[in-house]
């Protein structure tokens, strides 16, 4: 049928191997997901953009095998049960992934309808053991409404095309590719939301009108209201997008609501999310496997996957230089001598050390990718360099909204503290370094030029530069 097309929208963002994205969450549910609905104002259709988490522990698996293959699955039906549409495609995953602590699969969808009402069967069936089932219900608008449902982002950059394919756990509108997931979660260290939803105005409309972001709390209490800020709406339509810091927020469950003024009518859009704890996020590393199960099996291609990040860790005496030079097994037999010397517990089948670092590159590209697929990983950004060099800060400012473009500043003061200032060049999260008092890394000349008045007078506060000597190794 012309009035439904679902493309499955998903790539290769696996921590531990396979196809598919993927990452930690927390909560019991096997399969979560959501749907937001954008109008089309020339077809009088609704295109449905949705993206759900399935939890790798619900599917079945044995102890001898080494992978977990699966088969997911997105129908669209009537609202008689008709199956307007069906596709499916393969995944697989390590087993060391699938029994890491609160690993998921994320898959994407989307599709366009008439007005009506309909229902999305979403199904992972393994190749042995039961299938784990959704369904999702969904109303297509059957008019033209004032606002769209509301995305809510824990990332968003610059994407070439509406059209392209989207990436693990993404919603593409209006030139952005948004990283979204049917709860976001925020952390302590990385608590900023982005916000978007589409207005299509009435005749008659006003032209100019306000909006404000409010974060409501269980209970219904309002806990975060922005100053209001003026906007632009064209008659054939305008955007309501921006970004929040939420850092301090308490752990819980959340609400942000979107309050878009024109004229006398009050436009109201609201998602949920959710802030993470300090707990959490101490677990939220990424998974602990034994050593043979990380190697063993590991294709050439993977095994260099693995030793692409230890490039900011090498020893340059000794272990530079190396990698490159060795066949396969010899690939192999580095990776395993190279965490080997770094166990500190080596009676044990674990290697905390290399868990710990393995879940920082997991980290780091969930939280630090810049472009749509295929573009950064988060790793190889300037944040992804500090962070697997150094670990979290020990104190950051992020300054999501700043003008004239948002920066954050990282602080590390355990032995010889140091200081590193991030500037997102296009206001699309693609953070450079541009300050630090690391001479080990580069930095710009008047760097706080980038910042503007208050941006450098901000940072020069944050940082105390008087206690950060300029005299480093």
């Amino acid at each position: 049928m012309r009035s439904i097309l679902v493309v499955p929208a998903v790539a290769a963002l696996l921590h531990s191997g396979g196809v598919g994205a993927t990452r930690q969450q927390g909560g019991d549910e096997p399969l979560t997901a959501r749907a937001v609905r954008f109008y089309q104002p020339a077809s009088g259709t609704t295109t449905i953009e949705g993206v759900c988490e399935l939890r790798l522990s619900a599917l079945a698996f044995g102890t001898g095998q080494q992978t977990v293959r699966y088969r997911f699955e997105v129908a669209v039906l009537d609202s008689t049960g008709l199956e307007l549409q069906r596709n499916g495609w393969p995944r697989e995953v390590s087993v060391a992934f699938a029994r890491s602590r609160g690993a998921t699969a994320m898959e994407s969808f989307g599709f366009a309808v008439a007005p009506g009402l309909y229902r999305v069967r979403l199904r992972a069936v393994p190749d042995s053991g039961s299938a784990v089932e959704r369904d999702l219900e969904v109303r297509a608008f059957s008019g033209r409404p004032e606002i769209s449902d509301l995305v809510l982002a824990t990332g968003a950059g610059r994407a070439v095309s509406d059209s392209e394919a989207v990436a693990p756990g993404e919603v593409r509108r209006a030139g952005l590719a948004m990283r979204w997931a049917p709860v976001p979660r925020l952390s302590p260290t990385d608590a900023a939301l982005s916000y978007y939803a589409e207005i299509y105005p009435w005749a008659g409309a006003a032209v100019a009108g306000e909006l404000r972001v409010e974060v409501v709390g269980e209970g219904g209490r309002s806990v975060v209201t922005t100053p209001l800020r003026t906007i632009q709406v064209e008659p054939r339509g305008g955007l309501s997008r921006g970004s929040v810091d939420l850092t301090g927020l308490p752990e819980g469950n959340y609400r942000l609501r979107l309050r878009v003024r024109l004229g006398d009518s009050s436009l109201v859009a609201e998602a949920p999310f959710r802030m993470g704890g300090l707990q959490a996020l101490a677990l939220n590393t990424g998974p602990s496997v034994p050593e043979q199960d990380l190697f063993e099996g590991a294709t050439e291609e993977r095994l260099d996957s693995l030793y692409a990040p230890l490039e900011y860790i090498l020893d340059p005496r000794t272990e530079q230089g190396v990698y490159a030079r060795l066949s396969g097994e010899g690939k192999r037999r580095f990776l395993r001598e190279f965490w080997r010397r770094r166990d500190p517990t080596p009676a044990d089948a674990d290697n905390p050390v290399m868990a710990e670092f393995y879940g920082s590159v997991a980290f780091a590209n969930d939280a630090f990718r810049q472009g749509r697929a295929g573009g950064v990983s988060g790793w190889r950004t300037d944040r992804g360099r500090i962070y697997l060099r150094h670990g979290r800060p020990d104190e950051a400012l992020r300054r999501p909204v700043a003008s004239p473009k948002p920066y954050e500043v990282w602080k590390y003061t355990r032995d010889r503290p140091y200081y590193y200032v991030f500037y997102d060049r296009n206001g699309l999260g693609d953070y450079a370094l541009i300050g630090t008092n690391d001479r080990r890394e580069p930095g710009l000349q008047e760097w706080q030029r980038y910042l503007g008045t208050d941006g450098a007078e901000d940072v020069r506060q944050f940082l105390g530069l008087q206690a950060f000597s300029e005299d480093r190794n």
